[in-house]
């Protein structure tokens, strides 16, 4: 079955959209005093612990905790747990620094590569496969987050960073400031030429050849502009960024993990499960994820920083102060960064459209071949 939705137009209009749009105008309505005040801890709580880190966990409904999915995948799920912990706990005792520098442009790759998976995800659901693009696809959703990153690289005043303090590695002493300055706002211009020029190329091409116009893809990469651009380049704020990325990047996830779930139920029973049914299943991944996450988070604040205290003492014992030794604390690093880089790796072989995922083809209604 073709359609130019991922799972159907009210799920993604109000689950994949919604929400990233109503954090833009809420953004939009805020006082510049509050835009730039850092992140609150109960933004913290409702959205880096919520959601974010909740939707790393949520992976293990569809691998670890699943017999059938943890059988197809044995290996990898086995071995890149052990491979990360030793990688990282040598990096951490190494250099912190460079620890936090590697995972940050992981992360960013990740970030990146679920974008252009879920638009590769329209493409195929649509049949969208057209060969004479002028601008294609791929360059464009790319196109969409490359350059606000670029531009995080070359700006000297930046307000905030993705994990640490100068972990992406700044190139503006390399230019001249004011001549800098002169061509980043003419790539602004150009930037958003080329994506709405991509927006008119789809629409004359699928009515050129008779198709449907590709909402949901066009609406996806047109959301991911927006908000890489408005998050680094327009607002330059931690608070912006952080929330509207999260929101972004882990509801959609988190959704796509519910879908899968219940559909290959649904496709095993060969009976729809009731609608009851599904709902506790999202409130299971949903509510396994957040516990998961907050004793996760808990261990970060308990072993390494400290800065939680004051949310986390309301229900978990804090015995002892934050550890000092070298060794204890890349222990600890490469403890609690584990399921952060496992998901990072592992999501790039189970989202992946062949024979090892075959449920993919009847829960997304996509050809396994293409």
């Amino acid at each position: 079955m073709k359609g130019n939705w991922l799972f159907n137009r009210r799920t993604d209009l109000f689950l994949l959209g919604l929400p990233v749009w109503l954090c833009w105008i809420v953004f939009f309505l805020l006082p510049d005093r509050l835009i730039y005040i850092g992140v609150p801890l109960w933004v913290w709580v409702v959205f880096i612990l919520g959601i974010d880190v909740s939707h790393v966990w949520s992976m293990i409904f569809r691998t670890y905790l699943d017999p059938e999915e943890f059988s197809r995948h044995k290996l990898t799920l086995c071995l890149t747990p052990i491979i990360v912990f030793i990688f990282s706990f040598g990096v951490a005792f190494l250099s912190s620094d460079w620890f936090w520098r590697i995972l940050a442009y992981l992360a960013v790759f990740h970030f990146i590569k679920q974008q252009y998976g879920f638009m590769m995800l329209y493409k195929t659901r649509s049949g969208d496969f057209n060969s004479q693009q002028v601008l294609p696809d791929k360059w464009v959703i790319y196109l969409s987050m490359f350059y606000p990153l670029a531009h995080w690289h070359l700006v000297p005043k930046r307000n905030f960073s993705w994990f640490i303090e100068n972990d992406f590695i700044f190139l503006h002493q390399w230019f001249h400031h004011s001549w800098l300055m002169f061509m980043l706002n003419v790539a602004n211009i150009l930037y958003w030429l080329i994506i709405l020029g991509w927006v008119g190329q789809e629409v004359w091409a699928m009515r050129k050849v008779g198709m449907g116009i590709n909402t949901g893809k066009i609406i996806w990469v047109l959301t991911t502009a927006s908000n890489w651009y408005l998050g680094i380049i327009f607002f330059n704020s931690d608070l912006v960024f952080s929330v509207s990325n999260v929101v972004a990047h882990g509801v959609p996830y988190l959704v796509l993990i519910t879908w899968y779930v219940t559909r290959k139920r649904d496709l095993l029973r060969r009976v729809p499960l009731l609608r009851l049914r599904r709902v506790r299943w999202a409130l299971l991944i949903i509510g396994g994820s957040l516990l998961l996450a907050s004793f996760e988070e808990y261990g970060w604040d308990l072993f390494l920083n400290g800065e939680k205290r004051r949310f986390f003492s309301h229900f978990l014992p804090y015995s002892f102060e934050v550890l000092t030794n070298p060794i204890g604390r890349a222990l600890a690093t490469a403890i609690l960064s584990l399921p952060q880089i496992t998901h990072y790796i592992i999501d790039g072989v189970i989202w992946k459209n062949n024979k090892k995922n075959p449920h993919l083809k009847p829960i997304l209604e996509i050809d396994v071949n293409q």
